[in-house]
């Protein structure tokens, strides 16, 4: 079955057991234990592993406390996304918490490309830093993690990238559940994740009897990466989620607090996903990732400037990446295995946006590239099936730069190296993957369902298998052969519709679906892919379904 936006449907499961098993044998977690049940249903402090499982964690904890006791300085060094930033707030205001004297530094985008740089160690020598701890990078940071170590600078790696063969002799630690000799139990944390337990793991030392109580006051930081990056919410990640958008509302930061006051509904990872994460991460797609930083670090007296100045950068990232968005989508090879879109008029900050597009709208490895004199910056996406990370491990050798995670990646090349490895890469994707065809998308639906079934006790089953993310997607549901009693546009621009059902007991929005209203209005059956949401308006509750696609 094939939608008007061109998805393929899959109905997962038709049977008649009760929507609570349905869900339950959809997501695999039918036959699990009970304790396991339990974990994933009621998601509590308990079920975060002992941060000493990681390999390295007992000697970084001890480098920094040691640190601490002779005063040293340290600077936290993160990354310019949301996982980067938060992870950076989370250990500055923690390690402040507990008399360290602690700074930090973030790169910029376009003037220092991702991870260390060996100008950051010349600064930080000059200024006598003794101990570096990186987050949310720093791995593949090899070469300059010697040379700190020649200037007298240590340096202890957290991150939860891709692990290279080679690990220096001169790293203290590298703090990374995805290094094979790890005995970590979970390899898919975040960025601040990985820093969460950096944390939780002094907090041990520091506040034995209080430990619980302290790491409470710092999950929120790690939710927002967590959520924000695209981690699996599942396992750990699961219970980070669970407890940080717990915490949000109640959060130490000002910044957090001021960002979610205006929310109408039940705190979920839709709020972080969709409004604080673009928010914080506009500041180092557009301009200096140190204005979301300042926002999550600041007082109550300077948030109202801050805030002002990242609404503006969103808004100005969201109109830059519509315009090439729509340029990528009419001017790439579709017919290629890999989709290629390069331009040097592109923000730099946007070509991950760019790249993630093609890839939904084609199935496809897509990377977008800016052209910057004689070098190409690339931000690299891809479908779940394929590895996009593994293909840019096999050309490594074009490479000035590279790194990520398994679908999402990014490199530095020089342009005179471009076509040789663009043949490179297609020739070994064909070699692990075969022939590469566009795919259309396929929507995973739970199952059918009719609207006399959806009731408050309905609402409630979907709302205990929150929060919903990569690994437990939000629940789709198919209505058949639906007869509007009207449909009418909603808003003013006509981008938007809205569909009156006979009964009126819901709100049916259709966003984005404006092209169709011709359409729609002469159509008697239409079966309707929807989420199930509930708005709040004046203190009244109202089951809301929006529309992910139609079938007419």
């Amino acid at each position: 079955m094939q939608t008007i936006r061109g998805h393929i449907l899959e109905i997962v499961r038709e049977s008649d057991e009760p929507l609570m098993t349905k869900l339950l044998m959809n997501r695999g977690l039918i036959e699990l234990d009970e304790a396991k049940k339990n974990e994933f249903f009621h998601p509590s402090f308990e079920h975060l592993h002992d941060p000493y499982l990681m390999d390295g964690m007992d000697l970084a904890v001890e480098r920094i406390l040691r640190a601490r006791e002779k005063k040293e300085r340290v600077v936290v060094f993160g990354d310019y996304d949301v996982d980067g930033v938060s992870s950076t707030a989370l250990l500055v205001r923690f390690f402040a918490s507990i008399g360290i004297q602690v700074s930090y530094r973030l790169p910029h985008r376009i003037h220092d490309g991702y991870g260390l740089k060996k100008h950051f160690i010349d600064e930080l020598a000059e200024k006598d830093v003794k101990l570096i701890i990186t987050v949310d990078c720093g791995t593949r940071d090899l070469e300059v993690i010697k040379y700190a170590y020649s200037k007298g600078i240590e340096v202890i790696v957290s991150d939860h990238h891709a692990v290279p063969e080679e690990i220096p002799q001169e790293v203290i630690a590298i703090l990374n559940p995805k290094i094979r000799e790890s005995n970590y139990p979970f390899s898919s944390l975040s960025g601040s994740g990985v820093a969460l337990k950096v944390a939780s793991a002094i907090a041990m030392k520091v506040f034995p009897d209080t430990y619980e109580k302290v790491i409470l006051e710092y999950v929120d930081f790690a939710c927002l990466g967590t959520i924000a990056d695209c981690m699996p919410l599942i396992g750990e990640n699961r219970t980070i989620a669970s407890l940080g958008l717990q915490r949000l509302e109640s959060s130490n930061s000002s910044g957090l607090r001021k960002l979610i006051e205006w929310k109408y509904k039940e705190m979920d990872a839709d709020i972080v996903g969709f409004h604080i994460g673009p928010r914080i991460n506009a500041a180092g797609r557009m301009d200096s990732p140190y204005k979301a930083l300042s926002l999550l670090l600041a007082g109550e007296d300077k948030l109202d400037s801050i805030l002002a100045e990242l609404e503006d950068l969103n808004t100005k990232r969201k109109t830059t990446t519509e315009h090439f968005i729509k340029h990528a989508l009419e001017v790439v090879d579709r017919d290629k295995g890999i989709l290629f879109y390069d331009s040097t008029d592109i923000e730099h900050g946007i070509i991950g946006l760019i790249a993630g597009r093609l890839t939904e709208a084609f199935g496809k490895p897509a990377i977008a590239l800016k052209r910057e004199d004689n070098k190409l910056v690339a931000s690299c996406r891809s479908p779940e099936h394929i590895s996009i990370v593994e293909l840019l491990e096999e050309c490594r050798e074009y490479f000035v730069a590279f790194g990520g995670h398994r679908q999402a990646a990014g490199f530095t090349i020089l342009a005179e190296k471009f076509e040789e490895f663009k043949q490179t890469i297609e020739r070994k994707l064909t070699e692990k993957h075969g022939a590469i065809s566009t795919k259309a998308k396929t929507l995973r639906i739970e199952t059918n369902l009719s609207f006399s079934e959806i009731t408050p006790d309905f609402f409630k089953t979907l709302q205990i298998f929150k929060p919903f993310g990569i690994g437990n997607p939000k629940p789709l549901f198919l209505i058949r052969d639906f007869t509007p009693v009207s449909v009418d546009y909603l808003g003013k621009d006509g981008k938007h519709l809205k569909l009156i059902e006979s009964s009126g007991k819901f709100n049916i929005n259709a966003f984005g679906f404006g092209e169709f209203y011709d359409e729609l209005q002469e159509s008697e059956n239409i079966s309707l892919v929807v989420e199930i949401n509930e708005e709040v308006w004046m203190g009244r509750k109202k089951i809301v379904l929006n529309v992910r696609d139609m079938v007419v």
